[in-house]
């Protein structure tokens, strides 16, 4: 249970919070590359860690990521013409460039100096996996941009998805960080229970059912922390372990099981109140089956929106008849079973009100871990996932293994299995 205080600290996002200032020490998701494809086209709106921006793509295909409102009195430049070199502000003219200069403020007199004293908020940008990227912090403290290994797949072997979540970000996140909740949640109704999930692809899955109580092992990693979930199989000699990778300040490799794709997942604040959810889902050997993942998560969106059709006030078109038959939650896809949850639990959870147990422990760990973070940010101390020196290539486990070995292994006899038994990967 945490106090008010810390619930807070854990949640707010804005500049100048304690945790907003963490968040600014990463390089972060602005918005998908679909939205600004178009050189000249129109900006998009960015809300991001509690501040409002826009996106563009200039005419000569130069993107960039600026303040949404003009410095000069602050008309929205979502409105604004998209010129080489930046955005005009329609309602005087003035023009923004990418790195923040103004470049122009006609109705100002030639001899006045008032556009070259000021400073238009811009953010530096790189472009990869699918993605605009954006830094927010201290230009002094940019740090390297992290190389995932996903970033340089074809487009055929890469599935950047973006869903609008209608709560803060850290109720999505707490969601990855809780092994035993797919035993419940995801769980569907089938004659034989231990082919659920089969269908699209994630074996795994349906192998985790046998286990609703897991052992939970949390470590802390350079990168952030590692969780191992350790369940009981019918053979007392062997377990069924799953593990999860967690990289600063909010990314995450979902575990996954021998020959299937790979998935990778961010929570992105807009502000205190919402979020989008980023599901990277990728396969190093070969293209992906995208049918098969949109109808096992149900979380095909759109720009602008980046919306489905659920939300609170249709209870997420949760179907009671299909509870009885069908599967656990009565909704379908399983990032819309993880969304209804975390959204009735309100725009931000009291965690002053919970009452935690043993299959919270990665969440416990997580809290403290960030709080303790947070001390070491003020402290001057190094932050994860910002050491240079880190390669950002990780692999998650999802699979059997001698119940007398260290979890850690898993990998290791997941590898081992793929080698001996080669076969088309899985969606």
């Amino acid at each position: 249970m945490l106090t008010h205080e810390q619930n807070a600290k854990l949640t707010r996002v804005g500049p100048g919070t304690s945790l907003g200032r963490f968040l600014r020490h990463y390089w972060i998701p602005a918005a998908n590359l679909e939205e600004i494809a178009t050189p000249g086209s129109a900006p998009v709106r960015v809300g991001l860690l509690g501040e409002k921006l826009v996106a563009f793509r200039d005419p000569s295909g130069k993107a960039g990521v600026i303040e949404e409102f003009c410095p000069h009195r602050r008309a929205s430049l979502a409105y604004g013409r998209n010129e080489v070199g930046g955005l005009r502000c329609l309602y005087h003219g003035w023009k923004m460039s990418q790195d923040g200069r103004i470049d122009e403020s006609p109705p100002e007199p030639a001899k006045s100096k008032l556009k070259a004293n000021l400073k238009h908020r811009a953010y530096p940008i790189r472009e990869a996996g699918g993605i605009l990227w954006t830094y927010m912090g201290d230009p002094a403290k940019q740090p390297p941009f992290p190389r995932f290994p996903w970033l340089d797949l074809p487009p055929t072997q890469l599935l950047p998805v973006k869903m609008y979540q209608d709560c803060n970000f850290l109720q999505g996140l707490e969601g990855d960080l809780d092994p035993a909740h797919p035993n419940y949640l995801h769980r569907d109704f089938e004659v034989d229970d231990k082919k659920s999930w089969s269908g699209a692809g994630w074996q795994s899955i349906a192998h985790l059912m046998s286990d609703g109580s897991p052992e939970i092992i949390c470590e802390e990693t350079p990168y952030l922390m590692r969780v191992g979930a350790i369940r009981k199989t019918d053979d007392p000699n062997q377990n069924y372990v799953r593990t999860t990778e967690w990289i600063a300040p909010f990314y995450c490799y979902i575990a996954t099981g021998p020959h299937e794709s790979q998935l990778f997942k961010a929570w992105l604040p807009i502000d205190d109140f919402s979020c989008y959810t980023y599901y990277i889902h990728f396969n190093p050997n070969q293209p992906l089956d995208v049918p098969a993942i949109y109808a096992n998560w149900g979380h095909r969106t759109e720009p602008s929106t980046y919306r489905t059709p659920h939300n609170v006030g249709n209870m997420h078109l949760q179907d009671r008849q299909r509870m009885i038959s069908g599967n656990f939650s009565g909704i379908e896809g399983a990032a819309i079973q993880d969304r209804a949850v975390q959204e009735s639990m309100g725009a931000i959870c009291d965690r002053t009100q919970e009452h935690l147990g043993m299959s919270d422990k990665a969440v416990i760990f997580y809290r403290r871990l960030i709080l303790r973070k947070l001390e070491e940010m003020d402290a001057g101390k190094p932050l994860p996932a910002l050491d240079p020196s880190l390669d950002f290539k990780h692999r998650t486990g999802s699979w059997y293994m001698p119940s007398n070995e260290s979890w850690r292994d898993v990998l290791r006899y997941q590898e081992k299995f793929e080698r001996e038994n080669p076969r088309a990967a899985a969606a």
